[in-house]
Parts: C-alpha cells; sequence; structure tokens
C-alpha cells in the first residue's frame, strides 16, 4: 500500500473534497449566541420594569414618633402595583425632605413587592415665639437651627432663644452651646440670651446664670461647667476655659 494510501486510513482523519479534516466533526458556528443571549436579557429586564408581577403591594414606615403615617405615605407618594425597578428613591427622598418635621430619610427597596420608609424626625432643642404674621404660640427649633413646629405654649424642658437681630448667627451659635451640654444640664437651661452672638448668656434654674462668651471650645466649656455648677455662687463664668470664675 502507498504512502497516501496508508495515511488516509489514519484513525481521526478523514478528507473532505481532498483536504483532511481532523476529529471527525465540524466546529458549530457559534456567532449568533451572544446577541440572542443579550436579546433575552433585554426581554427579562424589561418584563421586569415594566411588569405589574413585581410590583409594590406594601409600603412600611418607621422611625415615626410624632410626624402621622398617612402624611409620610402621602408625601412619598409610592402607588401600589408600581414595578418595583420604577421606584424612584430619590425622588422619595426628595418629597419627604419637604417636610419640616422631617429631618432625613431612608428608602429601601426589600424584594420581591415591598418598600420601606426609615425617618429620622427632627428633635427640639430649643423654641423662640412665633412672630409670623398672623402666627402665634412657639417655635420648635432642632439641633441644626431648623424651626420645624409651632406649639401653643412653651414646651417644658427646653430653652427659649433670644435672638439679636442677626438671627441666623445668634441662633447658630445659642445651638453650638446648648448641643455641647449633657443632656441632663441641657434640661436645667431655661433661656439662651443671644442678643449679641459672640456673647452668650445661658439661664439656669434656681436664678444660676453661666456667661458663656462666644461659641469657641464649646466641648471644653461644657466640660469644665458641670464641676463648676457644684459650687455654691450665682454666676458662672466659662469665656475663658483657662480661668473659669464663680461670683
Amino acid at each position: 500500500m502507498s504512502a497516501a494510501g496508508r495515511s488516509s486510513n489514519r484513525p481521526g482523519v478523514r478528507r473532505t473534497r481532498g483536504r483532511p479534516v481532523r476529529g471527525g466533526i465540524q466546529r458549530p458556528q457559534r456567532r449568533w449566541v451572544l446577541p440572542v443571549a443579550m436579546s433575552v436579557v433585554t426581554v427579562l429586564v424589561l418584563a421586569l420594569y415594566y411588569s405589574p408581577l413585581l410590583g409594590v403591594r406594601s409600603v412600611q414606615v418607621a422611625g415615626l414618633t410624632g410626624v402621622p403615617e398617612q402624611l409620610v405615605l402621602d408625601t412619598a407618594g409610592v402607588g401600589l402595583g408600581t414595578p418595583m425597578l420604577q421606584v424612584d428613591a430619590e425622588g422619595i427622598r426628595s418629597r419627604l425632605g419637604a417636610v419640616p418635621e422631617i429631618a432625613d430619610s431612608e428608602v429601601h427597596l426589600e424584594w420581591p413587592s415591598t418598600v420601606r420608609l426609615e425617618i429620622a424626625e427632627r428633635v427640639a432643642v430649643a423654641y423662640v415665639p412665633a412672630d409670623g404674621p398672623g402666627e402665634s404660640g412657639f417655635r420648635l427649633i432642632d439641633a441644626a437651627g431648623v424651626p420645624f413646629r409651632t406649639v401653643p405654649r412653651p414646651p417644658g424642658g427646653l430653652a427659649q432663644l433670644r435672638l439679636g437681630e442677626d438671627r441666623a448667627e445668634s441662633v447658630r451659635t445659642a445651638m453650638i452651646a446648648l448641643t455641647a451640654l449633657p443632656p441632663d444640664l441641657r434640661s436645667q437651661v431655661t433661656e439662651v440670651r443671644a442678643e449679641r452672638p459672640q456673647n452668650l448668656y445661658l439661664a439656669l434654674g434656681g436664678g444660676r446664670q453661666v456667661h458663656w462668651g462666644e461659641s469657641t471650645a464649646a466641648d471644653r466649656k461644657a466640660a469644665i461647667l458641670v464641676p463648676l455648677l457644684t459650687r455654691s455662687g450665682q454666676v458662672y463664668d466659662v469665656t475663658s476655659p483657662d480661668l473659669p470664675t464663680v461670683a
């Protein structure tokens, strides 16, 4: 047998139109696989985006103490049946941020069908008399200096702010002093006089008064004031934390 004949009978080699092909099976063309897969994924995404099968079935609200739940639900505006992929979390947070009593919020999508709203309410640390056109009562102010609610009577346990002409700066410096105090001492402050923002006075129960001075070194002043108040006196001066005095 010739060499050509022997080579044509080798295992794993067959001839196709005069050319040997190894393996016996031609590799199939797969260029169509990726486009088809991408088309399937696109169809699935569109189905999820528009289908009510994965729509919102419940909206839960957490963190409320004073804000009505229905007000939060109405403001959030999450419609039942809205596809979960169409829930606009940032839009919801923006709408909730317009509610004066809400300091912050978070929106969580809990698959397959629940939207959870976590609300952080503003907490009052002081108040001012309401003085707007047609207003009466007292405006509550949180630690950030934001007025957020009007109440008919002065709330207990909070300090009244007496502000100067620069109301924004007076509120800012008063909040720095108040929030530096430990909660038990802060509750004893009945008034913060900030007619001049850089020269604060705090009135305490029993006719005692704290000359706070500037808003700088607030944490240090607060730390010094706590033991200083154990001494007998009426005026406690921490304007210079290095040289506190009692008179």
